[in-house]
Order: structure tokens, then sequence, then C-alpha cells
């Protein structure tokens, strides 16, 4: 009785197979492509991991563009001492004199811009004091300072 009914079980997936469309166990036999089922599964699992890596990368260029400031506030911090050895005062420098005479910072500082993520300032300018000032243009923290003194140290209120 078994082997019988294997036999018309087979014969009738067989047949069905050769005729390529019919139903059979919920699937359809002989058809290409995806379910709608699939695709919105793949569609929020996609989303789901948008939204875990959209703000990871938008915070990672933020820290880059720190970085950037960071560097080019201590660019110019070197330019600043120079000015001083000359000098013997920090007074009357500006971002132009130290770019063209002393320090080779790059043509996106003499105007005090550095491709429009920062603005660039000094301050404090005395005998033996000065700060740089890098303040942050436009994005999700606009407006936000990085500082750097005579000594080296750096303040402000960025926060990537």
């Amino acid at each position: 009785m078994t082997n019988l009914v294997f036999k018309v079980i087979f014969i009738k997936t067989k047949s069905i197979i050769k005729k390529g469309g019919e139903m059979w166990g919920g699937f359809k036999l002989g058809k290409r492509g995806f379910t709608l089922i699939e695709l919105i599964v793949v569609v929020i699992v996609i989303g789901i991991l948008a939204t875990v890596a959209i703000p990871q990368y938008l915070k990672a260029t933020e820290r880059a563009k720190q970085a950037k400031a960071r560097s080019n506030c201590a660019l110019i911090a070197g330019g600043l001492k120079q000015y001083r050895s000359l000098n013997d005062t920090y007074v009357g420098a500006t971002l132009a004199n130290i770019n063209t005479n002393f320090v080779e910072i790059g043509a996106q500082l003499a105007a005090g811009n550095d491709g429009g993520d920062w603005t660039y300032a000094l301050g404090g300018l005395a005998a033996g004091t000065f700060t740089v000032t890098a303040t942050r243009v436009a994005g999700s923290n606009a407006a936000e300072t990085i500082i750097l003194n005579q000594d080296g140290a750096f303040t402000g209120t960025f926060t990537p």
C-alpha cells in the first residue's frame, strides 16, 4: 500500500513539473522569481543596516574633518612661532603674513578657510601668547570651535 501511494505521488509530481506552473505544496513549479514577502524582507534588512551605518559614517567624517582642523591649527601655530622668532612677539601676525612669509600651509588657509569646512582666526596675540581658533562652518557641528594655544593645548567646544 505504501508503495502504491508513493508511485501515485511520484506520477502526480512528475506530471505537474512537466506542465510547469501548477501549484504543488504552496510553491509554483517551473517559475523563477522572488515573492513579494521575500522582497519586503530584503528591503527591511537593508533599512535596518542603513539606520546603523549612516550615522556611523557621518560621525567618522566629522572626526576626519576635526583631525584636518587640528592639523591646520598646528601648522598655523608653527608659522606663528617662526614669526615670533624673527619679531620677538606675536603681535602683528596675521594668517596672510604667516602663510606667505614663514610656512607653506597652503592656499586654502591664506584666505582664512580650508575648503568650506572651517574658518581660522588668530587671537590673544601678545609678546608670548596666542590662540588659533578653528570654527566649524556647516554641518551638524556648525559654530563649534577648536582652539590651540601657544603651549600646544587644544580646547574648544567641538564634539564629533
